[in-house]
């Protein structure tokens, strides 16, 4: 049995960091992210295909 401990390098600056603003999400979107996480990679490169596709067809007028 190993007793190695491994630490985390990590580079963070110093100072204060920008962060975006927060949005508040809707319960029916709260769904969808939950759902979409659960996803393993290929299904989710498969979903933001499909979702990218639905947002560029024009839309009917």
């Amino acid at each position: 049995m190993s007793t190695e401990v491994l630490e985390a390098v990590v580079d963070q600056p110093g100072g204060m960091v920008a962060q975006p603003m927060m949005e508040w999400v809707t319960p029916e979107e709260r769904l969808l992210l939950r759902f979409y996480r659960q996803l393993d990679e290929t299904e989710q490169a498969f979903m933001r295909r499909a979702i990218e596709a639905m947002v560029c067809r024009e839309s009917p007028s």
